[in-house]
């Protein structure tokens, strides 16, 4: 298999079948395209999600939060309480615990997040730390959206820019690599979009319109993963305009230098949003009201095989991707540095 998420067939073989009892209780669990588990207690619910950073050093206390945190906005539910595992190399230095621990906090206070628990330890056998969070809000039953409620006709919304962790961590991890490939203003830029990586304010603001149909944060695979994801869960397809599409300048030179195609580049902190097609112009407004940059960037289509980008007045199929784009230039960035 190749780096990044396990491909739905192996999910399906291989992960689903084997999930111990069943509880009533559990809403939502396991499934393709699914950021996240709602758990009933109650008349209230948890949503629940676990991811990890494995692609970044410079930032990864940062972004375990923001990554974590995005997974339960796209239910329309503040993220509340914040679980952390952080193995370490062999020959990690205490203050290297530190930075990723001072990261963790600012990321947590700018989100209203309090750390609730975690574990800290030394692992053999690790070339870079390794950080896996936890993340729970809570909201009344029934107050949610998932990523399975997209319909055909349905506007996609996209939020802010296409591969914008994966930016942000191209330009922090290859810094020398980039030096002098692109212009330093542009390497700046692209550094900056570190702090745009929370999709918390959109996930609220959207739902907070009544109109969304389905929410999901494009992480590993980027706006192609995302897009094939939500459509697994809705079981519906997707046709997108390259022209809608928002990038940002530093992510088109960087790809660029490096050839790789942005859309299958780790997009957290932009938001995939689909909501009734008349209704698409309104919740856009209501985001960019609230300071967060927002376009339609296509549409639901009813037929689940149909995924496909227009660009330049033709069509072609937009295939799920195998693997992140992101592996790739950082492979690039080691063979430079090592050569």
């Amino acid at each position: 298999m190749h780096p990044g998420k396990v491909p739905p067939d192996v999910l399906n073989k291989f992960v689903f079948p084997f999930l111990g009892i069943h509880d009533p209780d559990v809403i939502l669990g396991p499934a393709l395209g699914q950021d996240a588990s709602v758990i009933r207690i109650g008349d209230r619910c948890i949503i629940a999600s676990t991811d990890p950073v494995t692609g970044s050093v410079e930032d990864i206390g940062w972004i375990a939060v923001n990554v974590n945190a995005n997974d339960i906005a796209t239910f329309g539910v503040p993220p509340q309480w914040f679980f952390i595992s952080i193995l370490m190399p062999s020959g990690s230095q205490p203050e290297d615990v530190g930075r990723i621990t001072h990261q963790i906090h600012e990321a947590s206070s700018m989100l209203g997040i309090t750390v609730a628990g975690g574990h800290t330890e030394v692992t053999v056998g690790l070339d870079r730390p390794i950080v896996v969070g936890f993340m729970i809000g809570t909201c009344s039953e029934g107050e949610y959206v998932t990523s399975a409620g997209a319909r055909p006709g349905d506007a996609i919304i996209m939020t802010k820019w296409v591969a914008l962790e994966g930016t942000a961590i191209i330009a922090s991890e290859g810094e020398r690599f980039l030096q002098g490939k692109v212009p330093p203003s542009v390497l700046s830029e692209a550094k900056t979009l570190r702090s745009q990586t929370s999709v918390v304010k959109e996930g609220v603001t959207a739902f907070g319109t009544g109109h969304v149909t389905a929410m999901h944060d494009p992480t590993e695979g980027g706006l192609a993963g995302g897009l094939h994801e939500i459509c697994d869960a809705s079981e519906v397809g997707f046709r997108i305009f390259d022209d809608k599409v928002p990038v940002h300048p530093s992510t088109e030179a960087i790809c660029n230098v490096l050839s790789i195609d942005k859309y299958y580049l780790i997009g957290s902190g932009s938001m995939i949003i689909t909501c009734g097609g008349s209704h698409g112009t309104e919740v856009v407004a209501a985001l960019q009201s609230a300071g967060v940059p927002a376009s339609i960037i296509g549409e639901i289509v009813d037929d689940p095989a149909v995924r496909e980008i227009v660009a330049e007045g033709s069509t072609r199929n937009l295939e799920r991707p195998t693997t992140d784009a992101l592996w790739d230039a950082l492979a690039q960035i080691k063979d430079q540095e090592t050569s």
